[in-house]
């Protein structure tokens, strides 16, 4: 038994220490320039042959493409959150079920086990998942203000690549991110309808994909962009406005639960408490 717990402990410990080590390091350059087609060799960086991204690796090859494809596309979705790349996460994840399931099956609980690994191996998934919800909510938040700082750079006589270059520059945020990464393919000698519609593709936010529809179609027709970009402001901060609206409906459905859940018993508690005790008194 002592042996069993000493090991289990140690399978915990080294979890943990593998798991710090993987958020904390770096993604390969492949990787960061996922679905660009543009990697820098003049400054990549050797691959980190680490065991986890071997196993990584390895996994990868075992699983079914659409799950990794699709794991694949929300880290970049998510932005590579921690430093997370595909090999690396797969690692992560191969890691933390093994030593799960190693631990119950040594506390005599093979079919918890079995279960537990499952549930720990999807575990990631869902945390790539929700940074990637986080990112592009940010992005939504940010985008109508985005839009009226090109805006406000085209109507001052800038062109439409050096206003995009300015407002990347001059702003924070995963969007400005994106934008930063835009105007490098373009530098790159990129077509900008293609790496507009990369922009849009990388960032899978509806009203990203209708800015850069609209963009295309004033190009195409010789729309002037600064009206294009004004209506789109527009549009924008009306949908920013009814998304709040709708969250604000939301709200009292959802603080029902809690209200009856937490709230009433300790009321209850409260009110009817001491008529019970003068009852139990009488």
């Amino acid at each position: 038994m002592t042996y069993g717990v000493i090991l289990g402990a140690a399978s915990i410990i080294g979890a943990v220490v593998l798991l710090a080590w993987s958020v904390t390091s770096r993604p390969s350059p492949a990787r960061a320039n996922l679905f660009s087609g543009l990697p820098d060799t003049a400054t990549a960086e050797p691959e980190d042959e680490s065991l986890l991204r071997t196993l990584g690796r390895r996994t990868r090859r075992a699983l079914p493409r659409p799950l990794v494809d699709g794991l694949e596309v929300a880290l970049l979705q998510a932005g590579h959150p921690g430093g997370m790349d595909l090999p690396r996460i797969l690692g992560v994840k191969v890691v933390l079920s093994s030593l799960t399931a190693l631990l119950l099956i040594l506390a005599a609980q093979p079919i918890i086990a079995l279960i537990a690994a499952v549930l720990i191996f999807f575990l990631p998934d869902y945390w790539v998942l929700s940074t990637r919800d986080k990112r592009q909510a940010a992005m939504q938040a940010k985008l109508a203000d985005t839009i009226d700082q090109l805006t406000i750079c085209v109507e001052a006589g800038l062109g439409f690549d050096a206003a995009l270059g300015r407002v990347a520059t001059t702003n924070e945020g995963p969007l400005a991110e994106e934008l930063r990464r835009t105007v490098r393919d373009i530098q790159a000698a990129v077509p900008r309808p293609q790496a507009l519609r990369a922009l849009a593709d990388r960032v899978q936010i509806a009203e990203v994909r209708q800015l850069v529809n609209a963009l295309l179609q004033a190009q195409k027709h010789g729309v002037a962009l600064a009206e294009t970009l004004r209506a789109q402001s527009s549009e924008m901060r009306v949908k920013r406005r009814q998304r709040t609206e709708e969250k604000a409906a939301k709200l009292a459905v959802k603080m029902l639960v809690p209200i009856v859940v937490c709230f009433m018993p300790v009321f209850m508690v409260i009110a009817a408490g001491p008529a019970l005790l003068n009852l139990r008194n009488l």
